[in-house]
C-alpha cells in the first residue's frame, strides 16, 4: 500500500478488530467443547439444546433460537438431528403449529453422559480464560443481551 494513512488504518484494523477477536476466541473455546463431546457424537450446540430442553421439560425451536441468539433454521436442523437419533420427540402442544419437543429416555442418557465431557471441557475453558476472564465474559454477555433486547 502506497498511502501511509491507509496502511496505518489497515494495520490498526487487523490488530484491533473486535469481531475478529471474538471469532478467534469462539473458535478456540468451541474446539475444546467439540473435542470432549466428539466421542458422544454430540456437538456443543446439540448439547445445550438437550440441556435447555431437560431444564424446561418441553420447548419449541423458535424459543430456543431466541434464547440462544441462533438462527431458527440452525436450531431446527439440530433438533431434527437429535430427533433422528431418538434423543428428542415431539410433545403435544396447545397449538399444532408450535411443535414443542421434549427429551426421550435415550436423550436423558446421552445428556447424563455429556455431563462428564462438559465438565472436562468447562475446566479446560476456564483454564484458558482464567476465572477473571470467565467472570468478565459473563458480565459482558449479560450486558450485551440486555442492550440487544432493548433495541
Amino acid at each position: 500500500m502506497k498511502n501511509r494513512s491507509t496502511r496505518a488504518a489497515v494495520e490498526f484494523m487487523a490488530r484491533e478488530c473486535v469481531g475478529n477477536q471474538l471469532r478467534l476466541l469462539d473458535r478456540v473455546v468451541t474446539s475444546v467443547y467439540e473435542d470432549e463431546l466428539r466421542p458422544l457424537k454430540l456437538t456443543p450446540s446439540q448439547m445445550i439444546i438437550l440441556a435447555i430442553t431437560a431444564q424446561q421439560g418441553r420447548v419449541r425451536a423458535v424459543e430456543l433460537a431466541r434464547s440462544l441468539q441462533m438462527d431458527a433454521s440452525t436450531v431446527s436442523r439440530n433438533v431434527e438431528r437429535l430427533r433422528a437419533r431418538g434423543w428428542v420427540e415431539e410433545a403435544s402442544g396447545e397449538d399444532s403449529r408450535s411443535r414443542p419437543f421434549r427429551l426421550t429416555a435415550d436423550g436423558e442418557k446421552v445428556l447424563e453422559g455429556a455431563i462428564v465431557a462438559w465438565e472436562r471441557a468447562q475446566a479446560k475453558a476456564v483454564g484458558l480464560l482464567g476465572k477473571e476472564g470467565v467472570a468478565l465474559l459473563r458480565r459482558t454477555t449479560k450486558n450485551v443481551r440486555a442492550r440487544a433486547s432493548a433495541d
